[in-house]
């Protein structure tokens, strides 16, 4: 069976392009990260990366596994999510990223009402670019993000981010 922490390394290789980046996401050291996916290629039975020196690419079996990867790693957040619902609501870290001015103005509030109704939630805020926000959701390094437009700026569009609309009423 694929070890699902394995498939994660090399969805990240495959987003990332390099072992050392990868590495930096997850911190682990490149080396514990070449060992990890050099094991998921023999639990796989074939070769999943060429290697040409330094560098690594995908093969047509890693990119074939990185498309299932992504599948089985969403499911897996999935069950998570409804585990931790049945167990009483939503808990652990709550990964966050806004632009500036929302840090310091929207989110105090909100933050303490999260507190109120989740307790259980430990939220950490990052201050992000809007238009970083889709590869930062994308790498699993933000679970939700808040963002802007502007009139003359094109909104970021990527089929991976489910926006919301917030007006004085209730999000959406």
């Amino acid at each position: 069976m694929l070890d699902p922490r394995k498939l994660h390394l090399l969805r990240e290789l495959a987003r990332r392009g390099t072992i050392a980046a990868v590495a930096e996401a997850v911190t682990f050291t490149p080396s514990a990260v070449s060992q990890q996916l050099s094991a998921l290629e023999r639990e796989a039975g074939v070769p999943l990366l060429e290697r040409t020196g330094r560098r690594v690419s995908l093969t047509p079996a890693g990119r074939l596994l990185v498309e299932h990867a992504q599948a089985v790693l969403e499911q897996l957040d999935r069950a998570s999510a409804a585990l931790a619902a049945v167990r009483g609501g939503p808990s652990g870290p709550l990964r966050i990223g806004a632009f500036p001015t929302a840090v310091r103005v929207l989110l105090p509030a909100a933050l303490a009402a999260l507190a109120a109704e989740h307790p259980g939630l430990e939220p950490m805020v990052a201050e992000i670019d809007p238009a970083d926000v889709p590869s930062a959701l994308g790498a699993g390094e933000l679970d939700v993000a808040l963002v802007h437009e502007y009139d003359f700026v094109p909104p970021v569009t990527d089929g991976s981010v489910a926006p919301s609309r917030c007006s004085p009423s209730p999000c959406t």
